[in-house]
Parts: C-alpha cells; sequence; structure tokens
C-alpha cells in the first residue's frame, strides 16, 4: 500500500502518527511531502518568537486525543526549551514536539520517507472506461519526478493569505506576518508602521513589533476595530440537548433536515443549564478595546462557560453544520458565526494586560472604519469612515488567510492545479467539495475518490470553524480508523 501525505503540520503529521499504530504498518509505503521548514512543524507552529503565545494552556494541547496532557509531559521531560510560567507555552514548541514524533517514526522505520520538497502537482491516472484509479504526486512540472500511490492524504494546512486591498509586491507591504521575526527585515527605525486585521494574527504582530521598533505607536486598523475576546474560566462541560438524539428527531420532522431556529433553542437551554447571560455576552463590547478587555478579564467565570459552550459546539460542529439545509447554513454563516468566531480561539489573560498597557501608553492606536488602502509616491493611505486619512511608510498584512477558492492566486498553486484537473471542486461555503462523514475528496470528474482524502482549512465549507489542534486531531484520527478498518 502505498500513501503520499501533502503537508506536514498538526493533520499529516497526525496522520502518519495513527497509521504508525497499525499491525499492518510495516506493509505500507509512506512518503510524506513538505517544504524544509514546515516538514513535521506546519505554518501555525513554525520557528518564531518566543513571544507568540498558544490561545490554549498547555496541558490542553495534544496530538493523543486520550491523554491531552501529552504536549505539557513532554515539555516538561525535554531540556531544550524552559519557561518559567509553562501555563502558555510558545507557539513554536508546540512544533518541535510534533515534529518529535516525525522524526521518531521516520528513524525506526525504513518504510517512512520524508521527501523536503513541495508537492507541484497531483494528477489521477484512469484509463477511459474503468473506474478504478491510480494517484501521481509530482514535485516539479517535470513528469519524470511523479511518485504513483494508492491512497493520497490532503494536509496542506492553511491557505495563503488575504490581500483585501491589492497591495501585494507594493515595496513596504509585508504581505504575511510570519515568520515574525522577519517582518522588520527591511524597515527602518523611523517608519511610520500600520498593522490591518484585529484578529489573533494581529496580536502576533503587535506582541512583536511593539517589542523590536523604536517608532511607536503602531496603528492596528480594521473595519470593526475589535480585538479578540479573553479565555475565561472554562469549566468541562456535557451537551444536554444539542445531541445527536435530538438532532436526529428533528431530522425526521423536518425533511432530513435540523431547522436553524430550533437548533438555537436547543442552544440556549443548554446555556440556561450554567445561567449564562447570553444576551449580555452578545452584546458586551462598547467599542472601547480598553473597556472590552477588562470586561472580559472582570467576568472570567460567565465568559468562560459561555466560551466553553461555544468551543463543544465547535467540537461537533461537523454533524451540526451538515444537518442544516443551505438556506440556513447561509444564515448561520449571516447571524451566528460572526459571535462564534468573536468568542472562539481567546486570547491569554496575560496578552489582554500587555494590550492594555500597549494602549494606555500609546504605544498602539486601534481604528475601526477602515475603508481602503491606496499606495502613492512610497506612502500607504488608509482611508476610514469615521476619521480623517493616515499614511504609512509600512503595512503589515495580517487579516487571516483565504476560505475560497476563487480568491487564491500563486502562492496556491497546488490546490489552483488540483481544481484545474478537476480533481477537487469549489464549495460554495468555502474550501472544498468532500463527503462531511468520511473527509474523501469529491471530484467534478471522477466522483467521490475513495482513497483521496482532504483534512483542514481545506474542507472549512463542510468543517465550518473546525481548525483547532484537537479538532484537526480528531478528523485525522477518525479517518485513519476507517480507513483501516476497510
Amino acid at each position: 500500500m502505498r500513501i503520499a501525505i501533502i503537508g506536514m503540520g498538526t493533520a499529516g503529521v497526525t496522520v502518519l502518527k495513527e497509521l504508525s499504530k497499525s499491525r499492518r504498518f510495516q506493509d505500507m509505503q509512506i512518503d510524506a511531502y513538505d517544504n524544509p521548514i514546515n516538514m513535521g512543524q506546519g505554518v501555525p507552529f513554525q520557528n518564531d518568537s518566543d513571544q507568540l503565545l498558544i490561545n490554549l494552556p498547555a496541558e490542553q494541547m495534544s496530538l493523543n486525543l486520550d491523554n491531552k496532557r501529552e504536549f505539557f509531559d513532554w515539555c516538561q521531560a525535554q531540556s531544550k526549551f524552559k519557561f518559567s510560567n509553562p501555563e502558555y507555552l510558545p507557539r513554536f514548541v508546540f512544533g518541535h514536539y510534533m515534529k518529535a514524533f516525525v522524526d521518531k517514526i521516520n528513524n525506526a522505520n525504513a518504510n517512512v520517507t520524508l521527501i523536503k520538497e513541495e508537492v507541484a502537482e497531483v494528477f489521477i491516472e484512469s484509463n477511459i472506461g474503468e473506474t478504478d484509479v491510480l494517484y501521481h504526486v509530482c514535485t516539479s512540472n517535470d513528469m519524470e519526478h511523479c511518485k504513483t500511490y494508492d491512497i493520497v492524504f490532503l494536509t496542506v494546512g492553511t491557505l495563503s493569505y488575504h490581500d483585501p486591498y491589492q497591495l501585494k509586491g507594493k515595496p513596504g507591504y509585508i504581505h504575511t506576518p510570519y515568520p515574525t521575526y522577519h517582518t522588520l527585515d527591511n524597515v527602518k527605525d523611523t517608519d511610520n508602521i500600520a498593522i490591518i486585521g484585529t484578529g489573533l494574527a494581529s496580536l502576533d504582530v503587535i506582541r512583536y513589533v511593539t517589542e523590536h521598533h523604536i517608532n511607536l505607536p503602531i496603528t492596528v486598523a480594521s473595519r470593526k476595530g475589535e480585538l479578540p475576546s479573553v479565555r475565561g474560566e472554562m469549566p468541562e462541560i456535557t451537551f444536554q440537548y444539542l445531541t445527536p438524539k435530538k438532532f436526529n428527531e428533528l431530522k425526521a420532522e423536518n425533511f432530513g433536515n435540523v431547522p436553524l431556529d430550533d437548533a438555537m433553542a436547543l442552544f440556549l437551554k443548554e446555556c440556561a443549564i450554567y445561567e449564562i447571560p447570553v444576551e449580555t455576552l452578545v452584546h458586551r463590547k462598547v467599542g472601547n478595546p480598553v473597556e472590552d478587555l477588562k470586561y472580559d478579564l472582570e467576568h472570567a467565570e460567565d465568559l468562560g462557560k459561555f466560551q466553553s459552550i461555544l468551543e463543544l459546539i465547535k467540537e461537533n460542529l461537523n454533524w451540526i453544520w451538515n444537518s442544516f439545509n443551505r438556506n440556513d447554513q447561509k444564515r448561520f454563516l449571516e447571524q451566528y458565526q460572526p459571535i462564534l468566531k468573536a468568542n472562539s480561539n481567546p486570547m491569554p489573560p496575560r496578552t489582554a494586560k500587555l494590550l492594555i498597557e500597549h494602549i494606555e501608553n500609546e504605544q498602539i492606536r486601534i481604528y475601526d472604519g477602515l475603508e481602503n488602502i491606496e499606495y502613492n509616491n512610497h506612502q500607504f493611505k488608509l482611508t476610514y469612515a469615521n476619521h480623517g486619512d493616515d499614511y504609512f511608510d509600512i503595512v503589515i498584512n495580517a487579516t487571516g488567510s483565504k476560505t475560497q477558492l476563487k480568491d487564491l492566486d500563486s502562492d496556491d498553486q497546488l490546490v489552483i492545479n488540483l481544481e484545474n484537473r478537476q480533481v477537487i471542486q469549489a464549495h460554495p461555503l468555502g474550501g472544498i467539495q468532500i463527503v462531511a462523514e468520511t473527509n474523501q475528496v469529491i471530484s467534478p470528474r471522477y466522483g467521490t475518490l475513495q482513497n483521496m482524502f482532504a483534512l483542514g482549512q481545506l474542507t472549512n465549507g463542510i468543517n465550518q470553524s473546525r481548525n483547532g489542534v484537537t479538532m484537526i486531531v480528531r478528523q485525522a484520527t477518525g479517518i485513519i480508523h476507517r480507513l483501516l478498518e476497510n
């Protein structure tokens, strides 16, 4: 059995790790592909500044579903990386934890090969009139550099960053903020800097740039100007109403779908059990970043319970999301996805306290109402809806990664080529079409590809908001278990 794993971040490493547990592992010939920098670590956990912290406590991060302390225990046992406050660890440390698994499996097994090159093409060999297919994986445009496989895992990770104002290639525009320790390589001490985007990526840039750039304050701008929420005291909870049993009962009464309003009624019943003031928390932001951060810090108990429920929804969103009809999915994205996003992946409390300090000390300014950015005469003009224009020498893009195939460019050439060769097709709500229950790729030319699986952000149309480590690990583990059973 010849297997290709394309991309060796969280999903790819988990696939390899789960395959290695099989009694048939030695019968497999496994090639794992990624560039030398990301092999075994992926982009989110690449080597970077130790100021970039994981948003989850270390004791809740793991590639092992049966032991959520595995990463924390690994950190305590090793001697290379030591930190005085191990509750929230730098992201790159988790990357080294993953890479340790890859190196261990690779070094102990001759049937595993790490190919430290990026994949350029994946195409399907199928004789006309026959249904059997073979998968060819190529590391260049020369077909001599292709290998043939029975099974392919598309674990390419996050897509490239948005370019909402078409600034890519302009001098002084930093299209991607990672690794952050290279963002200031070509920046002069006197340059004025703006960061666009106020999500999690912008927090990373803020931490690094304020520490290493002289000319402050830094301007941080977006349309809404809202920072992520702060992690509260998140208890363990179990759903009593949002359950497959309840959803199956509703599907039986509603032509095979669960009405969104009925699902929301079940959600509110869950919140009532824990006495969560839903309306207050949903509408708590007042538009002042300092006040909003302080509110979250001062209401850690209520907010933490709310975040726990939303996190559990995300972990189960595969069957919840795919129980809705298409109209309700679109309505969910419009009405409720912003609430889920605003309260998911919260920042550590100490990051919030640092941001408050930076704002009050006038090291950063946060503006909403960003409408447009233009480049002219070696400067960037930021135009706002609610106050005058601003001019900057440097703009750092922290707007997040793309989700729609129609927005891709040469940075995502493999995915573009896959779509062009009719191996994959776009999902209208983002990412590519897959079978929800199995993650098998649905090709417009070949139908359901029995032995090609896609995981992670590439499947965001089906797997809405399920991009956390635990969710990806659960996804990968389930795929491997089903594959080995068959």
